[in-house]
């Protein structure tokens, strides 16, 4: 069973406005990527080695050093607001 997505949700999250004609556009679009992310969940992958990274790359790292930090009170002292030991903040993300 094929759904529609729900532009005016996606557009409300994503803080845009859209006319009419970007939300019908939008929609044909994510209609499209929706039915061939059906069509790849059909494709056979057992037995298919998981790969990270299409050319192989890999990351280069240092080794983990412990080195000397500022003590946690004077990093609070220079915020404007703490509670408990941490940094309080404003809400950043909407919670429905």
């Amino acid at each position: 069973m094929e759904e529609k997505p729900d532009i005016d949700r996606i557009a409300r999250l994503a803080q845009i406005e859209l006319s009419d004609e970007e939300k019908s556009a939008l929609s044909d679009d994510l209609t499209a990527v929706i039915r061939y992310m059906d069509i790849l969940s059909k494709i056979d992958t057992d037995g298919v080695i998981p790969m990270e990274h299409v050319l192989g790359l890999t990351n280069v790292l240092r080794d983990d050093k412990r080195v000397a930090s500022y003590e946690r009170e004077r990093l609070l002292a220079c915020a404007p607001k703490t509670e408990d030991g941490y940094y309080n903040v404003p809400l950043a993300v909407e919670q429905e």
